[in-house]
């Protein structure tokens, strides 16, 4: 059986980088409002330490929880910092003084920078939210409040010293309201402090069981939150005054070593010197071992930490986490400074475990922030930044654990932070950047979209509420890009794909090259760039990651918890470039790294299924290389491993589950093992019974199973499995995707159709007829998924409109939606919106939805239960009259030919018909089209289309005039051969399809109907009567200019007959945009010149005009091009392959240029299969339309003028002509040697 293939996608890293030390030192200069890690101070002033509680501006990091990067503008252990304060000194003037700041954990387990509001512009405007509030938390008289509030500023002051040395409680309360209110007048930073001190002793002064200790830490905490917005303004004005602050206050001699050590970091931290970060840590490590209670101490812990970061010595970040934990241990139980403590202790717990990955620090961290949540009750300033810390905790405990109980509190915390921020405040962005990336991590569990869809929805909302030029915006748009790499994946949507790559580029490229987190931000690009070498196949993309992926292993030491991730990536990308090139290092090489990945992974870490997964697909490319059955032990008992640890709700458990089908299946192969076929056959079942999965994973092991099946002959089991299958195929492919997006997803389950009706075909009971129409059925439902998209959209609704008015509009409006083309996105750059981006794509997955939702509800009413569902089989008889349909399928297990007549539905078995001879024969045919054609025309004939033809009756050669009319559908790669030509004998002989029918085509049974309906239901317009006529008589861009000598003489005959088929002729301007437009109101459009096919993309098969080379016009222009309203009745093809797709896993679609005009509107189309002689062009013109010019433009005329050119060619045998209207051929030193007699072969009509 087939490898399965791009079930191991590279994993993406849980945690991201940080900005670099010389990027937050410019950002910082680029934006001075805000806040550095630490703030200078005054140890005399600071003998109570650690009190203060973060700004309200403070930043808790956005969170990844998982293996989603999270945003790269922060640092894991950032915030362990310091905040400023005002003290008196002898003078009495005010003075900058430090005091060690609170800070909070960023959502991936890291803590991040506080920073002061908008400085700018007002301090008082930047919490005004919190004011009213806070204001009634003082338990005053309303009619003392009110008369404070009426008194002037300096009746105020005085009244403030009313109560100066008073030790009663509510005189204290009394004071503290009334300097605040002073404060808030007229910024006296005197007052400010003095409030900032009473309340302190105030608070303190209370048990920590007393009712009214909770109010009173709430209004302390309120005044020093208040302190740090204007110490940290002020520190600002401070270091403005002078463009080398920093040095002039090291050189200060008189400067104290607390001063000295805050400006020695500053300094580090804008450029990166790393002595003055080791001699501002001496400094500090001193003034601590005089005096542990020193404010220092807190500023030694965020020195150490930015340490750690430049040296990875686990030593610096262990000395860190020894001298937090002391702060915790020295202050007091309920101290309104114990979740600064507790917060820095956090920060410094989740460092660690981000670099071990010690389940003992993020539990003891998860149990820190719980803490700090239980202190901060509503309204707490900070109360937001704690529920979405301890979200993140939690979150990060899910990715290693995969508790769902710890997913959905994780989710239900972000969402209490959520809304415990004000839409306005400037943290919001970083809160719903954590909520978008836990329910992005609900998705990669329940498999549901709505949940991918929403966390892209809020990771938009984050990026579009942080200012442009703002430095945190690139990371959030990292995560943004993370999800819809995501998205990418379940849904193949190449925008969302490019997006995520754009967006991670521009992420890894803003991480100083020594970081420590810069390996997380380069294996996250490579493993996007490794996913689009799986959908396009550039090994351009896969040899840069491959290459970054090697990088960011190297950069990180053995003992780094991100190394097996890293190992596990770069393991699957050497994989994969193993598969293309086959190279036996690369093998090698991607196994030794798989082994190391899982050999270093916990057994407790959920990753470890995948990583064992991993390893177990990498042997299995080694077996298919050696053939050793050792490679294929390792690779089921590696594969079972994963299979037994996943959980059973994972919906990667289907993913695995078919690998280790596949591995089983192979063996079973290779020993003939019936008990390893057994088993495969029940992962692959059990597999299609994970409902969470992608319904593209639960199709492809619907394949698998009903293969083993069949092969068993257990076709009733078989049939079951594949029709429902082939049901969900409709699911793969939602309305909002791009046509190529379908595409590529349709390749993975080329004829799948046409097993499921050979199988329903084989199973037992039924009648005949009843099985004939079952599997018919299939074979319209599960073929050509994209046109049948486009016609339903597309579909008369002159009834409904009549009947049911207003369902009718809303199904014009959301038609209207989904049929335009998909917006092509342009790559995301940091200026752009994200919710402006997104929602282009948003506003055609939620028409899709509507449009179904609508179907349904149009269903329910009386006469429509059928809208939009496939052919009846009453309605499939009616399309064979009066024409007789034959539809040829072709599997391995059997082929058949389905006889649809007005009358009845009939299955004329193939017994002689081959599969692998059909394969055997389209690729003879391709490889060379002008050899001896004779044997597989015979082919033909004697295996398909004489037993056909037979059955329905024609079994005598006819003249031109009486001969009958039929309709061949080819399925699978019988669609490249040209059945209409078939023949034993073509000298003279009778035995041929030719001399007994007149052939049309067409892609479904449901193609024909739609057509007719459409064109005669079309009352709205009147007819036209232009004919537009192209000629190429040279092409730019081809050799010697593509001349074409007689492509000329063909259009001047067809614009002479013009006036007798009552036609005026129109020639515009030989350019993509004016033939569309000149389309839209023409009868008959007529090209003769080159034609381009593109066997790797067939909607990139093009008609060669002149400015074919920077803007050609594409099968996918002309699909997209709607000329319903105002059908044209032939298109006339002139050129080579205009007929062809040699895309074999797409050869059930038809996607060329014939069927992308017949889904644009138009009735008839003639074209060709494959290259045609210039010269023979114009005769085949010439006949046909002389027969429309005799016998009326009807549609048997077309049909049988096609049929009188192509019979006279062959009977007249006319020879001469060598020139191709192939732009290839052309453009081509090279031509086969062609044998003549053949010229008449390529030439089809598709039609209704």
């Amino acid at each position: 059986m087939p490898e399965v293939e791009d079930i191991s996608p590279p994993e993406i890293p849980r945690n991201s980088p940080s900005s670099s030390v010389a990027d937050r030192a410019e950002n910082q200069a680029r934006s001075p409002d805000k806040d550095s890690n630490m703030r200078a101070g005054n140890e005399e002033s600071s003998q109570s330490s650690l009190t203060a509680e973060n700004s309200t501006r403070s930043r808790a990091y956005s969170g990844s929880t998982s293996d989603t990067p999270t945003p790269l503008t922060s640092h894991a252990t950032e915030g362990v910092s310091m905040i400023a304060s005002t003290s008196k000194d002898t003078t009495g003037s005010q003075q900058l003084a430090m005091k060690p700041q609170d800070s909070f954990d960023k959502a991936d387990g890291s803590t991040e920078v506080s920073r002061p509001s908008q400085t700018r512009t007002s301090i008082h405007h930047s919490n005004r939210v919190f004011e009213k509030e806070w204001m009634e938390l003082f338990d005053i008289e309303e009619e003392i409040t009110c008369s404070l509030h009426n008194m002037n500023d300096k009746d105020l002051r005085d009244y403030s010293l009313v109560y100066e040395d008073s030790t009663d409680e509510k005189h204290i309360e009394l004071q503290i309201y009334t300097c605040f209110l002073i404060f808030e007048r007229t910024r006296s930073i005197e007052h400010l402090q003095q409030a900032v001190q009473l309340a302190s002793r105030w608070s303190a002064t209370l048990a920590i069981d007393h009712p009214d200790r909770t109010r009173r830490c709430q209004i302390s905490d309120m005044m020093l939150a208040w302190k740090l917005q204007v110490s940290l303004m002020q520190e600002h004005i401070m270091f403005s005054q002078s463009e080398n602050t920093s040095r002039a206050f090291t050189s200060d001699a008189t400067a104290d070593p607390f001063h000295q050590a805050f400006l020695l970091f500053r300094s580090y931290e804008q450029d990166g010197v790393l002595d003055k970060l080791r001699e501002a840590i001496r400094i500090t490590t001193e003034l601590v071992n005089e005096n542990p209670l020193n404010s220092a101490l807190g500023n030694l812990a965020t020195m150490l930490v930015r340490l750690f970061e430049r040296t990875h010595s686990m030593d610096d970040l262990d000395r860190a986490i020894e001298v937090t934990n002391t702060a915790v241990d020295l202050v007091p139980r309920g101290h309104p400074n114990e979740n600064q403590c507790l917060s820095n202790l956090g920060a410094v717990l989740l460092a660690r475990f981000k670099r071990l990955g010690s389940m003992e620090d993020l539990n003891r961290a998860i149990d820190t922030m719980e803490t700090l949540v239980n202190n901060a009750p509503a309204p707490h300033p900070f109360r937001y930044m704690y529920l979405n810390n301890l979200g993140s905790a939690v979150g990060m405990r899910f990715h290693r654990e995969g508790s769902m109980v710890d997913l959905d509190r994780a989710i239900d915390v972000s969402k209490k932070a959520l809304g415990s921020i004000p839409k306005s405040h400037s943290d919001r962005a970083n809160v719903l950047n954590t909520l978008g990336d836990l329910i992005g991590q609900r998705f990669k569990r329940t498999g549901l979209t709505d949940d991918l869809n929403r966390a892209i929805d809020t990771l938009s909302e984050a990026v579009d509420t942080t200012p442009k030029d703002h430095p945190f915006r690139v990371g959030y748009l990292h995560n943004l890009g993370i999800w819809l790499g995501r998205r990418f994946r379940r849904e193949r949507s190449l925008d969302d794909l490019n997006r995520a790559i754009y967006v991670a580029d521009m992420a890894a490229s803003t991480v100083a090259q020594d970081h420590s987190d810069r390996p997380i931000s380069l294996i996250t690009l490579g493993a996007f760039l490794g996913w689009r070498f799986l959908r396009t196949g550039s090994m351009e993309d896969l040899n840069r990651a491959i290459d970054i992926a090697d990088i960011a292993v190297k950069m990180t030491t053995e003992d780094h918890s991100s190394r097996p991730l890293l190992l596990n990536n770069l393991a699957t990308l050497l994989g994969k470039r193993f598969q293309r090139g086959g190279k036996i290092d690369d093998i090698k090489s991607a196994i030794t790294a798989a082994n190391s990945a899982v050999q270093t992974t916990d057994d407790t870490d959920i990753s470890r299924a995948t990583r064992l997964y991993n390893l177990g697909d990498l042997y299995g490319h080694q077996f298919e290389n050696t053939g050793l059955v050792d490679d294929l032990n390792h690779a089921i008992d590696n594969t079972n491993m994963a299979v037994n640890v996943i959980p059973q709700d994972d919906p990667e458990r289907a993913s695995f589950l078919e690998s280790l089908g596949v591995h089983l299946s192979w063996r079973s192969r290779r020993t003939g093992s019936e008990d390893d076929l057994q088993r495969a056959l029940s992962y692959f079942k059990e597999g299609w019974n994970c409902h969470t999965a992608p319904p593209s994973r639960r199709i492809s092991l619907a394949g698998r199973a009903g293969n083993i099946l069949a092969l068993q002959s257990n076709w009733t089991e078989a049939a079951q499995l594949l029709r429902e299958a082939v049901t969900l195929l409709p699911t793969v492919n939602p309305r909002s995707l791009k046509h190529t997006d379908k595409q590529d997803t349709l390749t993975e389950f080329a004829g799948l159709a046409s097993m499921a009706a050979a199988t329903s075909l084989n199973e037992a009971g039924d009648d005949e007829a009843e099985k004939a129409y079952r599997a018919l059925k299939l074979l319209e439902l599960g073929r050509g998924i994209i046109a049948s998209v486009l016609m339903d959209m597309r579909t008369d609704i002159s009834d409904l409109e009549y009947k049911h008015p207003m369902l009718a509009e809303e199904f014009v409006s959301l038609r209207d939606e989904l049929d335009s083309p998909a917006d092509r996105l342009l790559p995301l750059s940091i200026s752009d919106d994200a919710t402006s981006l997104e929602s282009q794509a948003q506003r055609r997955r939620e028409a899709d939805q509507r449009f179904s939702k609508l179907i349904e509800t149009i269903r329910k009413k009386s006469g429509f239960s059928n809208f939009l569902l496939p052919p009846t089989k009453d309605e499939l008889m009616a399309a064979a009259n009066p024409d007789p349909i034959v539809v040829v399928n072709v599997s391995p297990y059997r082929c058949d030919a389905f006889i649809v007549e007005s009358h009845r539905i009939r299955v004329l078995e193939l017994s002689s018909l081959n599969f692998d001879e059909i394969r055997k024969q389209t690729w003879e045919l391709r490889s060379n089209r002008f050899a001896n054609m004779t044997p597989t025309l015979k082919w033909l004939w004697k295996d398909i289309c004489r037993p056909c033809l037979d059955a329905l009756g024609f079994m005598d050669p006819k003249t031109i005039d009486e001969s009958p009319h039929m309709w061949w559908i080819p399925t699978g790669l019988l669609s490249q051969l040209p059945l209409h030509a078939a023949g034993c004998d073509l000298q003279g002989s009778t035995e041929t399809v030719l001399d007994r029918v007149i052939s049309s085509y067409a892609s479904s049974i449901k193609t024909l109907v739609h057509g007719r309906r459409r064109y005669l239901d079309n009352t709205t317009h009147p007819p036209s009567d232009q004919a537009v006529l192209v000629a190429m008589h040279t092409t730019p861009g081809l050799r010697n200019g593509g001349v074409l000598s007689f492509a000329r003489e063909e259009v001047s005959m067809l614009k002479t007959l013009c006036p007798s088929l009552q036609l005026r002729p129109i020639e515009p301007t030989v350019r993509k945009n004016d033939i569309l437009e000149c389309l839209n109101k023409c009868k008959v459009f007529h090209f003769a010149g080159h034609g381009k096919s593109n066997p790797m993309e067939p909607s990139q098969s093009s008609l060669l005009l002149n400015d074919w080379e920077t803007n050609p016009l594409t099968v996918g222009d002309l699909r997209d091009h709607r000329l319903q309203d105002n059908p044209p009745f032939l298109g006339y093809l002139s050129a080579c392959s205009t007929g062809s797709n040699e895309a074999e896993d797409l050869a059930d679609e038809s996607i060329h240029l014939i069927s992308a005009l017949q889904l644009a509107g138009f009735r008839h189309v003639v074209g060709t299969l494959w290259e045609v002689s210039d010269e023979h062009c114009v005769h085949v013109a010439r006949v046909l339309y002389e027969t429309l010019r005799d016998e009326g433009m009807t549609d048997i005329s077309v049909s049988r003028g096609l049929h009188r050119a192509i019979k006279g060619l062959r009977d007249n045998g006319i020879q001469r002509g060598t020139q191709e209207r192939n732009g290839i051929w052309v453009n081509s030193k090279v031509k086969a040697e062609r044998q003549p007699g053949f010229y008449w072969v390529p030439y089809i009509h598709f039609g209704v």
